[in-house]
């Protein structure tokens, strides 16, 4: 009996079915996360500054987007999820409106490898008028 050829054969039958194991666990989908500031300048007689007034997050594992405020100014920040599936646009806003260091977070169901066009900004009460819109990205 070849005892080499026997281990051998072994090893490769054991490589074989690490390999099927490994490739078998592999995620189906990677998502894409994606962040943005609502910001604007506030400019003195000297210089300029940014004010980051609010910040929209969106995870993709998960499928949530969330929408904090950074800024006590009494506007509400909104982050707005838009996508097109099975034929329709689908378009889900949240709203933080607790003041500074408030957050809000939405989630929903999106098919996987869909891409999420999202925007934050701030405005004064529910039905205010936006200001300095960010737009960004990610993928379900």
């Amino acid at each position: 009996m070849n005892v080499q050829g026997v281990v051998k054969k072994a090893m490769t039958a054991a490589a074989i079915a690490v390999s099927a194991v490994a490739l078998s666990t592999a995620p189906a989908w990677a998502g894409t996360n994606g962040h943005a500031y609502t910001d604007f300048e506030d400019c003195g007689v000297l210089s300029c500054v940014t004010i980051e007034a609010g910040e929209g997050f969106f995870t993709a594992n998960g499928d949530q987007w969330k929408a904090c405020d950074l800024l006590s100014d009494g506007d509400r920040v909104v982050v707005e999820a838009r996508w097109v599936s099975g034929g329709a646009t689908h378009v889900y806003p949240v709203s933080a409106t607790g003041g500074t260091g408030t957050c809000a977070t939405y989630t929903k169901d999106i098919p996987e490898g869909v891409t999420v066009n999202l925007k934050v900004w701030h405005q004064n009460g529910a039905s205010g008028t936006p200001k300095d819109v960010s737009s960004f990205k990610g993928v379900a």
